[in-house]
């Protein structure tokens, strides 16, 4: 008999409370976004919900699908995924970035099968070659490449914070699975210089950096986005204004039902309110971990800690650009902030994390 303490049913009672969080906040600062576009008030709202009933679908199939079985799909899925951040190119980009592939009443965003893909490969690749890891030519760079090539297609698109994202999490497991410390270094260093070259060469990418060091200097232009979040959370107080009371969701905040809800959240629910999502995320976490603790078997567990940690360092990239410590980068909040492809992507997580719970058993 499933009671509370079974720790799939507090992964569904966290991830949904976050999903419904999402709902309350989505609608609220959605409407308004679809009356000036010249939809109906529910059409964000409805979009979502949408999304989430064929998240619970593909939840199920991740629940019911045997973690090993994954094992045997990683060269399919890597080229599936492959062929799909190619395809994003043949479409009409949207404001500036080929991300989504269109199709007659849904856009598929193909970055977020990336994330769930170079996890699995990572795991299943940890554990094959758990005594070669510390080599470099037969243990660090077969996976590089692997990684490069995946990244690279993310980052031509442009989505410079989902491949931060994965990169973060890839470097972790590689870490957890063993690899020395010196190649850990030595990537760091390789990828910081790439980075701001990356950055540097586009005009936007170079201004958001600097306008993120201050601000206040830039407040009408590249700046205005960080200065319109931060007077969101500072005039949250404590307690905040009451749902549904934000007045930078009146379209002072850009994109505040997307990559700012947070700032929306910490505005309306205070300090108080936004602990309190914090908390969630945290335990989520806490949960992967002991899951991930129980299993002997190591790509298991690697799996496990992989999707802990992508669903951790996103919530906390995402915060951390709403309170001004990271620069503008366009990372959602999962499960919270608006986007079908990005909650089908959690919500399947979430059942492997389920099947991983079970698994242990």
């Amino acid at each position: 008999m499933l009671t509370f303490r079974d720790e799939r049913i507090q992964i569904i009672f966290v991830s949904f409370a976050l999903i419904v969080l999402g709902f309350v906040y989505i609608y609220s600062i959605g409407a308004l976004q679809a009356n000036r576009i010249g939809k109906m008030e529910y059409f964000f709202l409805f979009k979502q919900l949408t999304s989430a009933m064929v998240g619970i679908f593909i939840m199920y199939i991740g629940y019911r699908i045997p973690l090993d079985r994954y094992r045997s799909w990683i060269p399919f899925l890597y080229l599936l995924t492959l062929i799909l951040l190619v395809l994003v190119f043949f479409f009409k980009p949207v404001n500036g970035a080929n991300r989504w592939i269109p199709f007659p009443i849904f856009s598929f965003q193909p970055s977020e099968l990336a994330k769930i893909v170079m996890v699995i490969y990572f795991a299943h690749y940890l554990d094959k070659k758990e005594d070669k890891i510390q080599l470099f030519s037969k243990g660090i760079f077969p996976a590089s490449v692997m990684l490069g090539v995946m990244i690279s297609l993310i980052l031509l698109e442009p989505d410079f914070g989902t491949t931060i994202l994965i990169i973060t999490v890839s470097f972790i497991l590689l870490f957890i699975g063993g690899m020395d410390k010196k190649y850990m270094i030595v990537g760091v260093l390789i990828v910081i210089p790439v980075a701001l070259t990356f950055i540097l060469m586009a005009g936007y990418r170079k201004a958001r950096l600097v306008s993120f060091l201050n601000p206040w200097e830039y407040k009408n232009t590249f700046g205005y986005q960080l200065i319109q979040s931060l007077v969101a959370i500072g005039s949250g107080g404590v307690t905040g204004k009451g749902l549904g009371n934000s007045s930078q969701k009146l379209f002072f905040l850009p994109e505040a039902h997307t990559d700012f809800v947070f700032a929306i959240i910490s505005e309306e629910l205070g300090f108080i309110g936004s602990l309190f999502f914090i908390i969630l995320i945290l335990y989520l976490f806490i949960l992967t971990y002991r899951i991930a603790m129980r299993h002997y078997d190591k790509y298991k567990r690697f799996l496990t800690l992989g999707f802990g940690f992508m669903i951790l360092i996103q919530s906390f990239i995402h915060i951390g650009v709403t309170v001004g410590i990271l620069p503008t980068k366009g990372i959602t909040l999962p499960f919270v902030s608006y986007g079908g492809s990005a909650l089908i992507a959690q919500m399947f997580i979430v059942g492997i994390l389920m099947r991983s719970a079970e698994e242990t058993k």
